[in-house]
């Protein structure tokens, strides 16, 4: 008998290896999450082409400069950082007491510049303190230390029944009105200029007299007193 000749090894066809490859890099592509990098949550200045000349008097604005020494230099003296939230708060609650400093809190702005060659972390602890100074202010006006100040949770005490029926009342006297009528009527500041300003001062002083004044309204309140002016110039050449 003749003998089988001996066969080959059988080869695997692999043609349609470079599609399933190709479709597992599509999937992974389509289902992998890129985390995205989180930085500071501050609006940038606009170019100097674009910027609006705004008419200030000298004595409401605070000047902060840190140099390309890292030094800080709070109008025109050395400071020690550790001592500039007391000096910022100082100068907001001065209401034209001294004739050097500012005449209100509405009206007073922090001018913060730093060199090009301030580091980083001099950078976040000095914005750091003038922050906290604004926060302590307000807390302290609210009588609440400032960790309770700060975990004050204002979307759940948007949602007060008595809040919303204040708001209600707000809007029926108002076309000043849209889906977010508690905000409306939080954020409503008696003290702007309006067309409509004794129709909407009317309404919002009937609407807070209504019932008894709520902790979110002094909230509301004391942020309008208070607003955090702070200008934030491109960093630059600063001795």
């Amino acid at each position: 008998m003749k003998k089988r000749k001996s066969e080959g090894s059988q080869e695997i066809n692999a043609s349609s290896m470079a599609d399933i490859a190709f479709l597992l890099l599509i999937f992974f592509l389509v289902t992998t999450t890129i985390a995205s990098d989180k930085g500071l949550t501050i609006v940038l200045p606009p170019k100097k082409d674009d910027r609006t000349k705004v008419e200030t008097n000298e004595r409401n604005v605070y000047v902060v400069l840190v140099n390309s020494r890292n030094q800080l230099l709070v109008e025109g003296q050395g400071m020690d950082p550790k001592d500039l939230r007391e000096g910022v708060k100082k100068f907001l609650l001065n209401y034209g007491a001294d004739k050097k400093s500012s005449d209100n809190p509405r009206d007073a702005a922090v001018s913060f510049k730093t060199d090009r060659a301030t580091k980083h972390s001099m950078y976040m602890q000095v914005y750091d303190e003038i922050i906290a100074a604004y926060n302590e202010i307000r807390a302290e006006k609210l009588g609440m230390t400032m960790k309770d100040y700060m975990n004050f949770d204002k979307e759940k005490a948007k949602k007060e029944p008595a809040l919303i029926q204040k708001a209600q009342l707000f809007a029926q006297k108002t076309d000043y009105v849209d889906e977010d009528i508690v905000d409306n009527y939080l954020a409503y500041d008696v003290k702007t200029i309006d067309k409509r300003k004794q129709k909407m001062l009317d309404a919002f002083v009937k609407a807070r007299n209504s019932s008894k004044l709520l902790f979110v309204e002094k909230y509301y309140d004391i942020q309008k007193e208070f607003p955090k002016r702070i200008s934030k110039a491109e960093p630059t050449k600063v001795e």
